[in-house]
């Protein structure tokens, strides 16, 4: 058997053409290879970006649904509970929520002059002179101890909270209130010591039923696309929540089913049968903007309670 000589030696390398033909071959292959992989990577951005939005809107709303359920805690139809704020042109909604820390409400016995800067907020009477404001003669004190019952809570809430506490003074007919520092009590047991020696902002007239609480107030907002959080005028230690927000809308809804963009002041809040939130979150792609709206409706529960 005879073998034939291969017209080509084995040592003789590829031609011209083929190597030409081989690196189009791969070419292909390579850039379909990166096409492939950019736009895998590309749907991964998008996704990791629908899922930030998606969940930044989520923890938003799941915050805010929190709160407004509590709100009104411990406090009457024509306590500030809940205040909207609408932006004006277009801007983002501010949100006010209030509940009562103590079953105890105190009443106001002297009139307050707004600019003043008394002191000594009276919470109760020796003796009836003329209209007397209701809880403040006679005070019950069911122990006997010498301190009146709603006067020996604040006491107590206020050592066990530092010595001195933030209070509230609302009027129910103006719809105006302020924050001040209550740090002490007189011994004769009828009044509050304020503290820093602040002017009051407005006038108090103890024949306008004023009262007076201790509350828990959240202030929510939108700065700069972040959901911000403020604790009972604390400009100090505001409390960012939520990121790539673009606006912030809450919308009163009543039980006759009429709708308000405000609400506050002198409103009943028990009147709302629900407040509507929606949150509108953004992000910024490479090649696309993405953004979605989250809309949901709460029910404030503390309404039963009035």
């Amino acid at each position: 058997m005879s073998w034939k000589r291969s017209t080509r030696d084995s040592t003789d390398g590829f031609s011209v053409v083929e190597v030409l033909v081989a690196m189009t071959i791969t070419s292909v292959f390579a850039a379909a290879a990166l096409s492939i992989a950019f736009s895998t990577q590309g749907l991964l951005e998008a996704d990791e970006r629908r899922t930030t939005v998606n969940q930044n809107l989520r923890a938003g709303i799941d915050l805010l649904g929190i709160d407004i359920r509590q709100a009104g805690e411990r406090l009457p139809g024509d306590a500030p509970a809940i205040q909207i704020m609408n932006g004006t042109s277009g801007a983002p909604d501010r949100l006010m929520l209030r509940r009562n820390q103590l079953d105890y409400v105190l009443p106001l016995c002297k009139d307050i002059t707004g600019g003043s800067s008394a002191d000594s907020v009276f919470v109760a009477k020796k003796k009836i002179t003329g209209k007397v404001p209701p809880g403040c003669y006679p005070v019950p004190d069911a122990n006997g101890d010498g301190w009146p019952d709603n006067l020996e809570a604040w006491r107590n809430y206020r050592i066990a909270n530092g010595g001195s506490v933030q209070a509230y003074i609302h009027n129910p007919i103006t719809g105006l209130g302020e924050f001040f520092i209550f740090d002490a009590e007189d011994s004769s047991t009828f009044h509050l010591h304020k503290a820093n020696g602040a002017s009051w902002q407005h006038d108090y007239q103890m024949n306008q039923d004023p009262r007076i609480y201790i509350l828990e107030q959240k202030e929510y907002r939108l700065q700069d696309g972040v959901l911000q959080c403020m604790v009972n005028d604390d400009t100090s230690s505001v409390l960012n929540l939520v990121s790539h927000l673009e606006d912030f809308q809450i919308r009163a809804i009543f039980n006759d089913g009429t709708v308000q963009q405000t609400f506050g002041g002198t409103d009943d809040w028990v009147r709302l049968q629900s407040l509507e939130v929606a949150l509108v979150g953004q992000i910024e792609g490479k090649d696309t903007t993405f953004e979605r709206t989250l809309t949901s409706r709460f029910f404030p529960r503390n309404v039963l309670s009035n």
